[in-house]
């Protein structure tokens, strides 16, 4: 129901918004429309009657001057004339400097002496001119179009003929009607258009919010706990989009929580096996501990140097576990930034591989090296891919008995790469084992004495090396470590 709610205030929100913005618009349109056709009627009716004036002109003629005087008389007469065939418009005769020397206009009150030259003259220098407005005599500020023409006698302007074409009985009557019927058209008009694009608009409004159901209600399943949830995503619409957009990121949020669990699942073990781990060699320390201060005097020395080994072993037991540990922690926080120099990986391989043969040779477990002649040096940092050698020894030591084998194996696989290989021929992994093998406090199901860091703090070396370590292995019949390191550049 609750969708259905948000969905209802969505369309109506964006109906009310679209509506308003339909109104305005037809607002915008009607007053753009009238205004268009009262320009129109202007323009149209100038144009009509551009030539009233310099027709008058003929038509008064030799009659302008008599005996060296202006005719106001005869001149009167033909503007009356004028009045009588066209009653809209307003007569005036004008000195040259645009004064008024007489007029004839449908009612008396003219309030100006004189009119401005200006549109007079722009009016007679471009025929093909738009609407042009000049001054109204009888209204001071008011503008109206109009017809003009000089008068000239024996090529000398002797004054104007200046009609103005709507008269102010014409203008109000014409405004009335022109806005009476252009108003109505264009109401009429907007209203159909308002209506069909309302009707279509809001159908258009009605079908896109519509398919925010399907995303409404996968977000309110997703949030409602039902990490599974997806939006149904069908074409590459807009929507369609955030659809994608959501189903990708709850992907990410679903990942991340299930890594999130699976980190407090290794948390819980962590401290499990730590605690194990620790209980150990912590109870082993203390009861021998105990044993000799309390029981030091019955305790045979033989006895006393036995339990000093005990307790020195499990000491070391605890250090290495602690520096683990912190190794392993300093890996993960990057702490621990890699000092890359060339170096070369021979020399460390047949070090290390000395180091360990006095153990092997105790537990009767060969270690030898198989090196490529042709190895060259490699960029890494030595004391980390020390450490790397060392766990894979060392993991290899703890799964092999005696008669078995460890090589160690370098050479030229890739082109700028050389291949490490640690082999052995212990009792291998198994195939339900072998994925797991890299992961932090992975114990394997054949190995329940350790808290499983030594292959975790590897497989960070190596990843901090830009580089990957796999690992091959058959159950019984030992495992393979194999991970390349670059070569050092020639300088």
């Amino acid at each position: 129901m609750e969708k259905f709610k948000v969905f209802n205030r969505l369309y109506l929100q964006v109906s009310a918004i679209f509506l308003l913005v339909l109104i305005l618009f037809a607002a915008v349109t009607l007053y753009v429309s009238v205004q268009s056709a009262a320009n129109y009627s202007t323009e149209v009716n100038q144009r009509l009657n551009s030539e009233l004036a310099s027709n008058m002109v003929e038509v008064i003629g030799e009659t302008f001057m008599d005996e060296g005087k202006i005719n106001e008389a005869a001149i009167a007469d033909i503007m009356h004339s004028m009045m009588v065939i066209n009653p809209i418009v307003e007569v005036y005769l004008l000195d040259p400097q645009g004064k008024i020397i007489t007029y004839v206009v449908p009612e008396k009150g003219v309030k100006l002496e004189e009119v401005n030259l200006g549109p007079i003259r722009k009016f007679l220098a471009d025929p093909e001119h738009s609407i042009i407005y000049g001054d109204d005599p009888q209204n001071p500020g008011d503008k109206k179009i109009f017809s003009a023409a000089g008068i000239e006698e024996n090529g000398q302007l002797k004054g104007y003929v200046y009609i103005v074409l709507a008269s102010r009985e014409y203008v109000s009557a014409s405004e009335a009607v022109l806005g009476s019927y252009i108003l109505g058209l264009s109401i009429r008009s907007i209203i159909f258009i308002l209506i069909i694009t309302a009707l279509v608009g809001l159908l258009a409004i009605w079908l896109i919010t519509n398919k925010l159901n399907p995303i409404i209600k996968g977000i309110n399943e997703f949030r409602s706990g039902n990490l599974s949830a997806r939006i149904p995503v069908k074409n590459q619409n807009e929507l369609d989009r955030i659809g994608l957009v959501f189903n990708q990121m709850a992907d990410t949020i679903e990942e991340n929580i299930q890594e999130l669990k699976g980190v407090d699942n290794l948390r819980r073990e962590l401290i499990s096996n730590v605690s194990h781990d620790l209980r150990t060699p912590v109870a082993s320390i203390q009861g021998y501990a105990e044993t000799l201060l309390l029981k030091k005097d019955t305790v045979s020395k033989e006895d006393q140097e036995k339990y000093l080994v005990i307790i020195s072993k499990s000491c070391g037991r605890l250090k290495k576990l602690v520096e683990e540990l912190f190794e392993l922690s300093k890996l993960q926080t990057n702490q621990m930034k890699p000092n890359f120099e060339p170096f070369s990986i021979s020399e460390l391989v047949h070090d290390i591989a000395n180091k360990y043969r006095i153990l092997s040779q105790k537990k009767g477990i060969s270690v030898n090296t198989v090196i490529n002649k042709n190895v060259p040096m490699v960029e890494a940092d030595v004391s980390l891919i020390n450490r790397v050698l060392q766990n894979l020894i060392d993991n290899a030591m703890k799964f092999c008995e005696e008669g078995d084998t460890i090589n160690i194996e370098i050479d030229l696989k890739k082109k700028d790469w050389v291949e490490v290989r640690v082999a052995d021929s212990g009792q291998g992994i198994t195939q339900e084992d072998l994925p797991n093998v890299f992961q932090r406090y992975y114990q394997g199901s054949s190995d329940k004495s350790s808290i499983g860091l030594g292959l975790a703090i590897v497989k960070k070396i190596i990843d901090l090396h830009s580089s990957k370590i796999e690992v091959v292995s058959q159950y019984g019949k030992g495992t393979t470590f194999i991970f390349d390191l670059p070569v050092a550049a020639v300088h």
